[in-house]
């Protein structure tokens, strides 16, 4: 019994505050050959994760190695990479996806570290988005180094380090999951935000051949990878693409050529001046080469397949949102309980003749500061299936 539970997992997981992480922390936790599972983020999770720890710590600062030889860590799992949110600040998303990763990596290497499988999130932006790419790239396909976007340089540059870690430390089985485009209902990223519009803009001329996956079989796929497949990179996408409009016809959106396909980010500028839609160079790209990855090795390798194809990823996505439009807004009320708190504090403060207090909640004794009550965690909103 003793020597079956020495078998047990522990894993790391990072980047809990959204989405990723959560929804593998809550995966994870229901695994019995997992023991343990720690998640950490600099943010408080606002997802429910279940029978595991949250630790807020902030993986641009070297406590990494600490971490995990204290809790004895044998497999990462690093959700923290940004590779679907194009309009993030350029120095923050660089500090975090390469500065990040380095500090991370560093963390699991050297004497007496118990990591032997780190699974990497990566985005199939790496390859880039141009005319001249074929249909179903393959996980060898030359990478855009000099790509003209530092997201996508960033994404190239800590999938770099990961390739070179796995050299020097061969010990550590390291996995990087190329992603198609995803979509999450909760969370929509520029790409959803943009076929979640009225009347979906389209540039002149041009039709690309899209490729969508769940957030379910996101998650699948990095559970799986935590499990099974050797070192080296993966594309995770559903099997065959969908050209933009028919995408759209399917599911009953209006969509007009719109964008011109010279001056696109005149027309881009002027779009998000006028409140439309926020439309990033990445994004403008992808609207007018598209870019359809190759399933063959995460099927062979890692026995993985999309449950979904791209349409009914993008119909279930359309539903879902529909759903949030008429549902009240789960966060509106989410500090009810703490208001309710704040006022009953003054009026007891009142009563006994302290006054008014600012805002500030009265001190507890001793002189310690007023503690407040965490964010409550919540659940994400599950597809319907």
């Amino acid at each position: 019994m003793m020597e079956r539970m020495a078998r047990k997992r522990r894993v790391l997981v990072t980047g809990v505050a959204r989405w990723w992480g959560a929804l593998v922390v809550q995966r994870l936790t229901e695994d019995p050959d997992v023991a343990d599972v720690i998640g950490i983020d600099i943010r408080e999770p606002r997802y429910d994760l279940g029978r595991a720890d949250y630790l807020k710590l902030d993986i641009r600062h070297s406590l990494i190695g600490k971490l995990v030889r204290a809790v004895g860590i044998d497999t990462v799992v690093h959700t923290l990479t940004r590779i679907d949110s194009f309009d993030m600040d350029p120095v923050r998303a660089h500090e975090m996806n390469v500065i990040g990763t380095l500090n991370l990596l560093a963390g699991c290497a050297g004497e007496g570290s118990p990591v032997r499988r780190f699974v990497l999130k990566s985005s199939g932006h790496v390859y880039g988005s141009r005319f001249d790419l074929p249909t179903g790239l393959r996980e060898d396909h030359r990478l855009d180094i000099n790509s003209r976007h530092q997201f996508v340089r960033d994404i190239v540059e800590v999938e770099s380090y990961a390739s070179d870690f796995a050299v020097r430390n061969p010990n550590i089985t390291i996995l990087a999951l190329r992603f198609s485009n995803s979509l999450n209902p909760d969370e929509p990223q520029p790409l959803a935000r943009y076929l979640d519009l009225e009347v979906v803009p389209t540039v002149i001329g041009y039709d690309p051949p899209i490729q969508l996956i769940h957030r379910d079989d996101c998650i699948e796929a990095m559970v799986m990878a935590t499990k099974r497949g050797p070192g080296g990179a993966y594309n995770i996408a559903p099997a065959g693409n969908e050209a933009l409009s028919t995408l759209l016809d399917s599911a009953g959106k209006l969509h007009a050529p719109l964008l011109p396909p010279y001056g696109l980010g005149v027309a881009a500028f002027a779009f998000r001046r006028a409140g439309i839609a926020s439309l990033s160079p990445q994004l403008l790209d992808l609207l007018r080469w598209g870019r359809t990855l190759s399933t063959t090795k995460a099927a062979r390798e890692l026995g993985f397949r999309a449950a979904r194809d791209t349409r009914a990823a993008f119909e279930d996505f359309i539903q879902q949102r529909r759903v949030l439009r008429y549902e009240p807004d789960r966060h509106a009320y989410q500090y009810e309980k703490e208001l309710e708190d704040f006022i009953h504090s003054r009026q007891v403060a009142s009563a006994n003749g302290d006054g008014e207090m600012d805002g500030v909640l009265p001190a507890e004794p001793g002189g310690a500061k007023p503690r407040r009550r965490p964010r409550p965690r919540q659940a994400p909103h599950r597809s319907r299936s």
